[in-house]
């Protein structure tokens, strides 16, 4: 996506704007309550959370925080109602909650009591993954697939879901004492996926890391900082996971070596691959895990070297407000020189709105350099 085509979509990004609609009231415009920033963060493999904050809303005569309707402020943010924040530019009048940045439910507001200050009140919450950690679960499925019990678990939670089917079938699959979205987390790193809810879509699949950068973000101009990290200290060159098959009384070995990593760009080297060339012995990682089959040992140790492999090049940015900028998304970033003008796969952002205007912040990784 070129951003001189959003530039002119949004207006020249010279309006930022924000909504932010409680159990289907949108509270500016709907009960006149004046709010003075917005801020969330969305993240892979957790929830995403939001904060607002609400000024002007105590009334000194009558000791009570009000609407600007008023009627008590604290009767529309109640524990568990829906909140849905959108952000962008101009007048924000679409309210397809598809469009939202995110979407979730009250669970803290905070506010203080200053000498000679009027209070604010700070109302924040997590989103619509959040009763998935909440709890500690036992459960067990047999001859299914790990997809298979993803699904439920979306059913289970009234979520909607886009899970990308995994092939083998499992005698035994344990949720043992851990929250939903732990055990989630579980079932996507031994398939090398990623899990975290959007609005109200659990997804679970491979991380969307081939694609093109949706947008091109220039250092100097549209992107306004950017501090990487590129690090071979903590990485292997291979990592071996160790089992035994009791039916037939031997090991079971899977390996995954350097080179084997996702997220490759074509032409580009890994950490286990630079650690070759100047290391005598190839650093492994050997973990001993229960495992039944080869195919498991070999899913798991390509996990291992993954979750290890995607350490290698780290960073954090900030640019303008773009609501395009999400998790499982790729960016690229230019005029920073080699080697680190390149596309990148977003994580985490951060998205806020406020006196200052409309600022995202995200943070990248990338397996090979």
């Amino acid at each position: 996506m070129d951003l001189t085509d959003l530039a002119t979509e949004y207006g020249q990004f010279y309006t930022p704007a924000f909504r932010v609609v409680v159990s289907g009231r949108d509270l500016t415009r709907d009960d006149l309550v004046a709010v003075s920033q917005v801020e969330a963060d969305l993240v892979l493999g957790g929830t995403g959370n939001f904060s607002f904050t609400i000024v002007n809303s105590f009334h000194d005569d009558r000791h009570s925080f009000l609407t600007g309707a008023g009627d008590p402020l604290f009767g529309i943010l109640t524990f568990g109602a829906q909140v849905d924040i959108y952000m962008g530019y101009g007048d924000l009048q679409a309210s397809d909650p598809s469009t939202a940045t995110i979407r979730g439910m009250i669970t803290e507001v905070t506010t203080g009591f200053a000498e000679g200050g009027a209070p604010e009140v700070i109302v924040s919450g997590h989103d619509s993954g959040f009763p998935l950690t909440v709890g500690k679960n036992t459960g067990s499925w047999q001859q299914k697939t790990d997809s298979d019990v993803v699904d439920q678990i979306a059913t289970n939670s009234n979520l909607d879901s886009i899970v990308v089917s995994t092939q083998e079938t499992r005698a035994q699959i344990e949720q043992n004492q851990e929250s939903d979205f732990e055990f989630l987390q579980k079932l996507a790193t031994r398939n090398s996926f990623q899990v975290y809810v959007r609005n109200k879509t659990l997804y679970f699949g491979p991380p969307d890391n081939q694609r093109d950068g949706i947008l091109t973000l220039n250092w100097g101009e549209s992107l306004l900082s950017f501090k990487p990290q590129i690090n071979v200290a903590a990485q292997v060159a291979a990592v071996e996971v160790r089992g035994w098959d009791v039916q037939n009384n031997q090991a079971i070995i899977g390996r995954a070596n350097a080179g084997d990593e996702d997220m490759r760009t074509p032409n580009e080297t890994s950490a286990g691959q630079y650690m070759l060339q100047f290391l005598s012995r190839a650093p492994t990682l050997i973990l001993r895990q229960p495992v039944f089959t080869q195919a498991e040992a070999d899913s798991r140790a390509k996990g291992a070297l993954n979750e290890l492999a995607q350490k290698f090049v780290t960073g954090e940015g900030e640019c303008i407000g773009l609501p395009e900028l999400l998790p499982d998304t790729n960016i690229t970033l230019g005029q920073l020189g080699a080697p680190f003008s390149r596309t990148y796969y977003v994580e985490k952002t951060n998205h806020k709105v406020d006196g200052s205007g409309y600022r995202t912040r995200f943070s990248i990784k990338a397996t090979t350099i």
